[in-house]
């Protein structure tokens, strides 16, 4: 497709294509009790593992698709984004990310890896999960602030941010309450800014987006 006829709705669509697979865990949330033939709250450590194996090689899959989908279709190469960030921007993306990750251990009571520990091989399975999220998280950014950049022809601000506030932040409200959606609202916009600050360097973005994440 010609670069010129590609316009801010299609890089909405892959915004919320990117939103979209976080829901694919939703389905498979439904399904796996009925496999199994247990409810959710009886998931023994292997249920668990499972559910979150399943969930990562579905997110990996929706990530390459849309990867390869922005590249071939909207001459978008997400890859390709590797501006290497100045040390003011790292500077002030460590801040950002040491907010983050106190705001975190508030919310959660403690450290969070501490909190959720609960074994070796649950924690080595969880972080994976976290990691793949962590790529979803990525693209709704990259996507969104491309849209939103499209669209009001102004860089610099974290829209990318703002699309995962409004999408992946607010769904929270309605899976797990109001509390947790502000939370995620909230860093939601951080892991935009963070974005932003790294020059939208794929690759380090993902690396600082997902330390903030798991911590």
């Amino acid at each position: 497709m010609d670069e010129k006829k590609v316009g801010a709705s299609d890089y909405l669509a892959l915004g919320l294509y990117a939103f979209a697979g976080f829901g694919l865990e939703v389905v498979l949330s439904m399904l796996l009790p009925l496999i199994f033939g247990i409810g959710s709250s009886e998931y023994t450590l292997i249920h668990e593992c499972i559910h979150w194996v399943l969930t990562c090689i579905l997110w990996g899959s929706m990530a390459l698709f849309l990867i390869r989908l922005s590249k071939k279709k909207y001459s978008f190469d997400i890859m390709k984004l590797n501006e290497m960030p100045d040390s003011k921007g790292w500077l002030l993306a460590a801040v950002v990310s040491i907010i983050a990750i106190t705001v975190t251990t508030f919310v959660w009571g403690g450290f969070k890896p501490v909190q959720e520990y609960n074994g070796i091989v649950k924690s080595i399975f969880q972080n994976i999960y976290y990691l793949f999220e962590a790529a979803l998280i990525l693209l709704t950014i990259a996507f969104g602030q491309k849209f939103g950049e499209t669209l009001l022809k102004k860089g610099s601000l974290p829209y990318g941010g703002i699309f995962l506030a409004l999408t992946w932040g607010l769904i929270h409200i309605l899976l797990q309450g109001t509390q947790t959606g502000v939370y995620a609202f909230f860093m939601s916009i951080l892991y935009g800014t963070v974005y932003i600050l790294l020059k939208k360097n794929i690759r380090y973005s993902y690396i600082m987006i997902a330390i903030i994440f798991i911590l």
